[in-house]
Protein backbone atom coordinates (compact mmCIF):
# COMPACT_ATOMS: atom_id res chain seq x y z
CA UNK A 1 0.00 0.00 0.00
CA UNK A 2 2.99 2.24 0.78
CA UNK A 3 3.44 1.85 -3.59
CA UNK A 4 -0.07 2.95 -3.70
CA UNK A 5 0.21 5.98 -1.63
CA UNK A 6 2.73 7.01 -3.70
CA UNK A 7 1.02 6.50 -6.58
CA UNK A 8 -2.44 8.13 -5.96
CA UNK A 9 -0.21 11.63 -4.86
CA UNK A 10 0.17 12.26 -8.67
CA UNK A 11 -2.23 14.90 -9.96
CA UNK A 12 -0.99 13.47 -13.72
CA UNK A 13 -2.82 11.00 -14.93
CA UNK A 14 -0.39 9.87 -17.23
CA UNK A 15 2.55 9.54 -14.58
CA UNK A 16 -0.03 7.28 -12.46
CA UNK A 17 -0.65 5.05 -15.97
CA UNK A 18 3.40 4.76 -16.37
CA UNK A 19 4.01 4.35 -12.63
CA UNK A 20 1.34 1.32 -12.96
CA UNK A 21 3.48 -0.65 -15.60
CA UNK A 22 6.56 0.01 -14.38
CA UNK A 23 5.46 -1.89 -11.37
CA UNK A 24 3.86 -4.44 -13.42
CA UNK A 25 7.10 -5.06 -15.53
CA UNK A 26 8.74 -5.62 -11.40
CA UNK A 27 6.17 -7.95 -10.80
CA UNK A 28 6.18 -10.07 -13.42
CA UNK A 29 9.96 -11.00 -12.90
CA UNK A 30 9.78 -11.33 -8.82
CA UNK A 31 6.33 -12.84 -8.22
CA UNK A 32 5.43 -16.70 -9.09
CA UNK A 33 4.17 -17.08 -12.71
CA UNK A 34 0.82 -18.75 -11.54
CA UNK A 35 0.05 -15.44 -9.84
CA UNK A 36 -0.58 -14.10 -13.08
CA UNK A 37 -1.65 -16.95 -15.18
CA UNK A 38 -4.55 -18.55 -12.77
CA UNK A 39 -7.80 -17.19 -13.76
CA UNK A 40 -9.08 -17.87 -10.47
CA UNK A 41 -6.09 -15.97 -8.60
CA UNK A 42 -5.98 -12.13 -8.00
CA UNK A 43 -2.96 -10.78 -8.43
CA UNK A 44 -1.85 -8.91 -5.34
CA UNK A 45 -1.37 -5.24 -7.05
CA UNK A 46 -5.21 -5.81 -8.41
CA UNK A 47 -6.26 -6.61 -4.39
CA UNK A 48 -4.62 -3.56 -3.59
CA UNK A 49 -6.14 -1.57 -5.87
CA UNK A 50 -9.83 -2.84 -5.51
CA UNK A 51 -9.29 -2.35 -1.85
CA UNK A 52 -8.13 1.96 -2.06
CA UNK A 53 -11.38 1.90 -4.48
CA UNK A 54 -13.49 0.49 -1.72
CA UNK A 55 -11.81 2.80 0.85
CA UNK A 56 -12.41 6.09 -1.57
CA UNK A 57 -16.14 4.89 -2.24
CA UNK A 58 -16.43 4.47 1.41
CA UNK A 59 -14.95 8.23 1.97
CA UNK A 60 -17.68 9.32 -0.42
CA UNK A 61 -20.95 7.85 0.99
CA UNK A 62 -19.34 9.66 4.10
CA UNK A 63 -19.78 12.56 2.49
CA UNK A 64 -23.24 12.29 1.30
CA UNK A 65 -24.39 11.09 4.96
CA UNK A 66 -22.92 14.51 6.36
CA UNK A 67 -24.78 15.95 3.40
CA UNK A 68 -28.12 13.97 4.03
CA UNK A 69 -27.42 15.45 7.59
CA UNK A 70 -27.20 18.67 7.13
CA UNK A 71 -30.34 18.93 4.44
CA UNK A 72 -32.47 17.10 6.92
CA UNK A 73 -31.78 20.07 9.50
CA UNK A 74 -32.07 22.58 7.32
CA UNK A 75 -35.27 20.94 6.26
CA UNK A 76 -36.75 20.76 10.03
CA UNK A 77 -36.05 23.87 10.98
CA UNK A 78 -38.08 25.52 8.05
CA UNK A 79 -40.79 22.75 8.69
CA UNK A 80 -40.54 24.33 12.56
CA UNK A 81 -41.32 27.85 11.32
CA UNK A 82 -44.01 27.05 9.15
CA UNK A 83 -45.74 25.59 11.97
CA UNK A 84 -45.10 28.46 14.05
CA UNK A 85 -46.47 31.02 11.17
CA UNK A 86 -49.91 28.18 10.89
CA UNK A 87 -50.16 28.26 14.67
CA UNK A 88 -50.31 32.01 15.24
CA UNK A 89 -53.58 33.12 16.46
CA UNK A 90 -53.79 36.14 15.37
CA UNK A 91 -54.38 35.13 12.00
CA UNK A 92 -57.55 33.39 13.16
CA UNK A 93 -60.38 34.94 11.56
CA UNK A 94 -63.59 36.16 13.53
CA UNK A 95 -66.35 32.81 13.90
CA UNK A 96 -69.65 34.89 13.16
CA UNK A 97 -69.61 38.90 12.62
CA UNK A 98 -72.66 40.53 10.83
CA UNK A 99 -73.82 37.11 9.93
CA UNK A 100 -71.29 35.93 8.14
CA UNK A 101 -67.48 34.49 8.76
CA UNK A 102 -65.42 37.30 9.49
CA UNK A 103 -63.83 38.54 5.87
CA UNK A 104 -67.10 38.04 4.58
CA UNK A 105 -68.33 41.34 5.37
CA UNK A 106 -71.15 43.17 3.12
CA UNK A 107 -70.57 47.20 2.57
CA UNK A 108 -73.31 48.78 4.55
CA UNK A 109 -73.39 52.61 4.83
CA UNK A 110 -74.90 52.59 8.15
CA UNK A 111 -73.27 50.09 10.43
CA UNK A 112 -72.49 49.82 13.94
CA UNK A 113 -69.92 51.04 16.13
CA UNK A 114 -69.04 47.27 17.01
CA UNK A 115 -69.07 46.03 13.42
CA UNK A 116 -66.65 49.09 12.40
CA UNK A 117 -64.41 48.07 15.09
CA UNK A 118 -64.69 44.45 13.73
CA UNK A 119 -64.28 45.48 10.27
CA UNK A 120 -60.89 47.29 11.10
CA UNK A 121 -59.65 44.32 13.27
CA UNK A 122 -60.25 41.96 9.85
CA UNK A 123 -58.28 44.23 8.17
CA UNK A 124 -55.40 44.17 10.36
CA UNK A 125 -56.18 40.43 10.47
CA UNK A 126 -55.87 40.01 7.09
CA UNK A 127 -52.66 42.04 6.76
CA UNK A 128 -51.53 39.90 9.16
CA UNK A 129 -52.17 36.67 7.10
CA UNK A 130 -50.24 38.17 4.22
CA UNK A 131 -47.25 38.31 5.83
CA UNK A 132 -47.81 34.76 7.73
CA UNK A 133 -48.81 33.66 4.24
CA UNK A 134 -45.26 34.78 2.30
CA UNK A 135 -43.01 33.45 5.21
CA UNK A 136 -44.76 29.95 4.76
CA UNK A 137 -44.52 29.95 0.77
CA UNK A 138 -40.87 31.21 1.35
CA UNK A 139 -40.31 28.55 3.79
CA UNK A 140 -42.19 25.42 1.68
CA UNK A 141 -39.70 26.88 -1.51
CA UNK A 142 -36.64 26.17 0.28
CA UNK A 143 -37.90 22.99 1.60
CA UNK A 144 -38.46 22.15 -1.97
CA UNK A 145 -35.35 23.54 -3.18
CA UNK A 146 -33.30 21.02 -0.47
CA UNK A 147 -35.02 17.74 -1.81
CA UNK A 148 -33.33 18.92 -5.64
CA UNK A 149 -30.35 19.45 -3.10
CA UNK A 150 -29.92 16.20 -2.08
CA UNK A 151 -30.53 14.85 -5.75
CA UNK A 152 -27.77 16.58 -6.89
CA UNK A 153 -25.38 15.50 -4.21
CA UNK A 154 -26.97 11.40 -5.55
CA UNK A 155 -25.50 12.89 -8.91
CA UNK A 156 -21.86 13.80 -7.37
CA UNK A 157 -21.81 10.98 -5.46
CA UNK A 158 -22.47 8.51 -8.53
CA UNK A 159 -20.32 10.62 -10.73
CA UNK A 160 -17.06 10.73 -7.33
CA UNK A 161 -17.91 6.79 -7.44
CA UNK A 162 -17.87 6.27 -11.11
CA UNK A 163 -14.30 8.03 -11.43
CA UNK A 164 -12.79 6.39 -9.23
CA UNK A 165 -13.86 2.75 -10.74
CA UNK A 166 -12.57 4.25 -14.14
CA UNK A 167 -9.31 5.64 -12.38
CA UNK A 168 -8.80 1.86 -10.60
CA UNK A 169 -9.56 0.23 -14.08
CA UNK A 170 -6.94 2.58 -15.94
CA UNK A 171 -4.25 1.54 -13.29
CA UNK A 172 -4.67 -1.91 -13.77
CA UNK A 173 -4.88 -1.94 -17.43
CA UNK A 174 -1.27 -0.17 -17.16
CA UNK A 175 -0.35 -2.75 -14.56
CA UNK A 176 -1.15 -5.67 -16.62
CA UNK A 177 0.77 -4.08 -20.03
CA UNK A 178 3.67 -4.23 -17.36
CA UNK A 179 3.09 -7.66 -16.65
CA UNK A 180 2.30 -8.86 -20.19
CA UNK A 181 6.25 -6.99 -21.39
CA UNK A 182 8.09 -9.04 -19.00
CA UNK A 183 6.05 -12.14 -18.52
CA UNK A 184 7.68 -15.46 -19.91
CA UNK A 185 4.37 -16.98 -20.04
CA UNK A 186 2.37 -13.85 -21.49
CA UNK A 187 0.08 -16.86 -24.07
CA UNK A 188 -1.12 -18.14 -20.53
CA UNK A 189 -2.02 -14.97 -19.01
CA UNK A 190 -6.02 -14.93 -19.22
CA UNK A 191 -7.63 -12.01 -20.80
CA UNK A 192 -9.26 -10.98 -17.07
CA UNK A 193 -7.81 -11.05 -13.48
CA UNK A 194 -9.85 -11.58 -11.35
CA UNK A 195 -11.29 -8.26 -9.79
CA UNK A 196 -9.99 -6.48 -12.49
CA UNK A 197 -13.51 -5.36 -13.94
CA UNK A 198 -16.11 -4.63 -11.23
CA UNK A 199 -19.65 -3.09 -12.04
CA UNK A 200 -20.37 -0.12 -10.06
CA UNK A 201 -23.37 -0.19 -7.73
CA UNK A 202 -25.98 2.39 -8.46
CA UNK A 203 -27.31 5.20 -6.41
CA UNK A 204 -29.06 2.53 -3.91
CA UNK A 205 -27.45 2.94 -0.75
CA UNK A 206 -29.69 3.03 2.76
CA UNK A 207 -28.35 6.81 2.42
CA UNK A 208 -29.54 7.71 -0.41
CA UNK A 209 -33.14 6.23 -0.23
CA UNK A 210 -33.72 7.08 3.11
CA UNK A 211 -32.43 11.00 2.51
CA UNK A 212 -35.33 11.40 -0.23
CA UNK A 213 -37.72 9.56 1.99
CA UNK A 214 -37.28 11.60 4.85
CA UNK A 215 -36.89 15.37 2.87
CA UNK A 216 -40.56 13.98 0.61
CA UNK A 217 -42.00 13.35 4.05
CA UNK A 218 -41.49 16.90 5.35
CA UNK A 219 -42.74 18.08 2.28
CA UNK A 220 -45.63 16.33 2.30
CA UNK A 221 -46.67 17.52 5.68
CA UNK A 222 -46.36 20.74 5.03
CA UNK A 223 -47.99 20.90 2.13
CA UNK A 224 -50.70 19.37 3.81
CA UNK A 225 -51.07 22.01 6.77
CA UNK A 226 -50.95 24.51 4.62
CA UNK A 227 -53.35 23.23 2.25
CA UNK A 228 -55.63 23.11 5.68
CA UNK A 229 -54.74 26.78 7.04
CA UNK A 230 -55.41 28.37 3.57
CA UNK A 231 -58.98 26.56 3.81
CA UNK A 232 -59.60 27.75 7.29
CA UNK A 233 -57.72 31.03 7.57
CA UNK A 234 -57.23 32.67 3.84
CA UNK A 235 -60.57 31.66 2.23
CA UNK A 236 -62.45 30.80 4.86
CA UNK A 237 -66.31 29.65 3.51
CA UNK A 238 -68.92 31.96 4.12
CA UNK A 239 -72.00 30.92 6.68
CA UNK A 240 -75.52 30.13 4.85
CA UNK A 241 -76.97 32.87 3.47
CA UNK A 242 -79.90 32.43 5.48
CA UNK A 243 -78.60 32.83 8.80
CA UNK A 244 -80.38 35.67 10.71
CA UNK A 245 -77.56 38.69 11.08
CA UNK A 246 -77.54 40.25 14.84
CA UNK A 247 -77.99 43.60 13.72
CA UNK A 248 -80.71 43.74 11.13
CA UNK A 249 -83.30 41.30 10.86
CA UNK A 250 -84.97 39.94 7.80
CA UNK A 251 -88.15 41.23 7.06
CA UNK A 252 -90.32 37.49 5.84
CA UNK A 253 -91.27 37.81 2.26
CA UNK A 254 -94.12 39.17 0.91
CA UNK A 255 -97.51 37.06 0.90
CA UNK A 256 -99.05 35.76 -2.30
CA UNK A 257 -102.42 35.51 -2.92
CA UNK A 258 -103.45 34.57 -6.17
CA UNK A 259 -106.65 35.38 -8.09
CA UNK A 260 -109.96 33.56 -7.08
CA UNK A 261 -111.66 31.65 -9.55
CA UNK A 262 -114.80 33.08 -11.26
CA UNK A 263 -116.24 29.77 -11.28
CA UNK A 264 -116.48 29.46 -6.95
CA UNK A 265 -117.13 33.29 -6.52
CA UNK A 266 -119.80 34.58 -8.98
CA UNK A 267 -119.63 38.25 -7.88
CA UNK A 268 -116.22 38.74 -8.41
CA UNK A 269 -115.72 41.72 -10.94
CA UNK A 270 -111.69 40.88 -12.67
CA UNK A 271 -112.14 44.63 -13.38
CA UNK A 272 -112.69 46.86 -10.92
CA UNK A 273 -113.55 49.74 -12.65
CA UNK A 274 -116.98 48.48 -13.64
CA UNK A 275 -118.05 48.44 -10.14
CA UNK A 276 -119.08 52.37 -10.61
CA UNK A 277 -121.22 51.62 -13.20
CA UNK A 278 -124.03 50.17 -10.98
CA UNK A 279 -126.46 47.30 -12.62
CA UNK A 280 -129.81 45.29 -12.06
CA UNK A 281 -127.66 42.37 -11.15
CA UNK A 282 -125.51 44.03 -8.32
CA UNK A 283 -128.11 46.35 -6.80
CA UNK A 284 -131.37 44.62 -8.15
CA UNK A 285 -133.46 47.77 -6.18
CA UNK A 286 -132.86 49.92 -9.15
CA UNK A 287 -133.70 49.88 -12.76
CA UNK A 288 -131.45 49.17 -15.50
CA UNK A 289 -131.29 52.58 -16.92
CA UNK A 290 -132.06 54.42 -13.36
CA UNK A 291 -130.40 57.06 -12.57
CA UNK A 292 -128.10 56.27 -8.69
CA UNK A 293 -128.99 58.20 -5.87
CA UNK A 294 -126.91 61.35 -5.64
CA UNK A 295 -123.73 61.16 -3.50
CA UNK A 296 -122.89 64.30 -0.98
CA UNK A 297 -119.42 63.16 -1.69
CA UNK A 298 -119.50 63.94 -4.98
CA UNK A 299 -121.33 67.46 -5.10
CA UNK A 300 -119.98 70.35 -2.77
CA UNK A 301 -122.97 72.12 -3.23
CA UNK A 302 -125.55 69.38 -2.29
CA UNK A 303 -127.40 70.07 1.31
CA UNK A 304 -129.38 67.36 2.13
CA UNK A 305 -132.61 67.77 4.05
CA UNK A 306 -133.21 65.00 6.27
CA UNK A 307 -137.26 65.71 5.86
CA UNK A 308 -137.56 66.24 2.07
CA UNK A 309 -137.98 62.63 0.22
CA UNK A 310 -136.79 62.19 -2.95
CA UNK A 311 -138.69 59.99 -5.75
CA UNK A 312 -136.80 58.05 -8.39
CA UNK A 313 -139.01 57.88 -10.37
CA UNK A 314 -140.14 62.09 -10.83
CA UNK A 315 -143.71 62.74 -12.55
CA UNK A 316 -144.06 65.48 -14.84
CA UNK A 317 -147.08 66.62 -12.87
CA UNK A 318 -146.46 68.10 -9.48
CA UNK A 319 -148.12 66.47 -6.41
CA UNK A 320 -151.00 68.54 -4.81
CA UNK A 321 -149.57 70.72 -2.35
CA UNK A 322 -146.47 71.13 -3.48
CA UNK A 323 -147.13 73.66 -6.07
CA UNK A 324 -146.11 77.42 -5.36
Amino acid sequence: MAFLSRLFKRDDPLAEREEARRQGMRDARRHPLGEFTDPEFQPAYVTEIRAWAREEITQVDRRLAARRTALLERALGQREAILRELGRADTRPEPYVNGHAGPAMEEDPFISIAESRARRAEARRRAVVEESNSGVQRARARIEHLTQEWESALIERDHEVEAVHARAERLIAAYKSGVLLNHPRKEDIPSLWKGEVIAMDATGTPAASSGREEIGRILREVEARIEVWHAEVVSPKELPADLPSPTTAQLPPPAHHPDPDPDQHPNFNPNPGSDLAPNSDSHPGLAPNSDPVPDSGSDPAFDPDPHTSYDRNPSPHPRPGSGP
